[in-house]
């Protein structure tokens, strides 16, 4: 997938080509950094990059408490050598340009071809864009020449969360008050789930048990997904939670002692997906709430995933 050309007064030219066009975390994007000269060019270095910015909502008032800007970087050298760290480094390598003591490397005229991959994290937070900011990955090829300024060539990169496969979690027991406050309950719910990952537009299958040996009624059960956007700054902020989709379950007997049933919902294809990112976060979550009084509620994550090839 070629993502631009930059023409320098009619030489260089240089071009960025993508393998794909979504690329998928815990593994390697790649690509090839193609070079076009009319004449021999003396050159400091040619290197590729790969850069992760998060730009959460209401970013002015995160700057108060914390620097937001790049939260992953990484570069590989295609040729020549990489700029000096040091700043006086920076300037004998100039001082050195200047005088001509310092040539570089000599690319001959034609066409230079140089593949490059880079490792992406599995760690690393997906595309986003929506209510708690956005969050996106730039790649960039860079030629810099011995003296004058750098010639670059960039694109945004969509990057796809793919989820790691793992065991059950546990689920979260909790029962609201009136005063606010979180109780335990005997009444105990265990559920099963075949996937705790699951795509967007898919559907979150499963089966609830409850035990319920003080025979309290339970006139119905709600099965919801709720999706919650966060901004975390110097405390948390909630900036959207809604409900995409629910089912309500009505026991024949409110007061058994157990209770089973299965549910299914529905993700819609639009969905964001699980982001944990430096001050970016979505949250999914399984909710099974029982109508008594005062409601026991029982919730557990779960991670949504863009395909890839969406």
């Amino acid at each position: 997938m070629p993502v631009n050309g930059v023409v320098a007064n009619g030489s260089p030219l240089l071009e960025l080509h993508l393998g794909r066009e979504v690329f998928a975390t815990g593994q390697r994007l790649s690509g090839v950094v193609l070079l076009r000269l009319t004449k021999a060019m003396n050159i400091r270095s040619l290197s590729v990059s790969f850069t992760g910015v998060e730009r959460p909502a209401g970013a002015p008032l995160v700057r108060a408490f914390r620097r937001i800007g790049a939260f992953f970087e990484r570069e590989q050298l295609l040729s020549g050598a990489l700029k000096p760290r040091l700043i006086s480094d920076r300037a004998s390598l100039l001082w050195n340009a200047m005088l001509q003591r310092n040539t570089g490397r000599t690319l001959s005229a034609g066409e230079h071809t140089y593949p490059f991959s880079i490792t992406l994290p599995a760690s690393l937070p997906a595309s986003y864009e929506g209510r708690a900011g956005k969050i996106d990955y730039r790649v960039c090829a860079r030629l810099q020449p011995i003296l004058g300024r750098s010639i670059k060539v960039w694109g945004t990169v969509p990057v796809a969360f793919v989820p790691r496969m793992h065991r059950g979690r546990p689920v979260a027991l909790s029962s609201p008050a009136a005063d606010g406050e979180v109780h335990s309950t005997e009444t105990s719910m265990t559920i099963e789930l075949p996937e705790q990952a699951v795509a967007m537009g898919g559907k979150v299958e499963g089966r609830f048990a409850i035990a319920n040996p003080r025979g309290l009624e339970i006139p119905r059960v709600t099965a919801s997904l709720e999706v919650c956007e966060w901004v975390r700054l110097a405390v948390d902020k909630e900036i959207e939670r809604h409900r995409v989709d629910e089912a309500v379950i009505k026991p024949e007997d409110p007061t058994a002692s157990s209770v089973e049933a299965s549910f299914s919902l529905k993700l819609p294809e639009s969905a964001p997906p699980s982001i944990d990112g430096t001050a970016i976060s979505v949250i999914w979550l399984l909710k099974l709430t029982l109508d008594t009084d005062p409601p026991i509620e029982f919730k557990t994550p779960i991670t949504v995933y863009q395909p890839l090839g969406e």
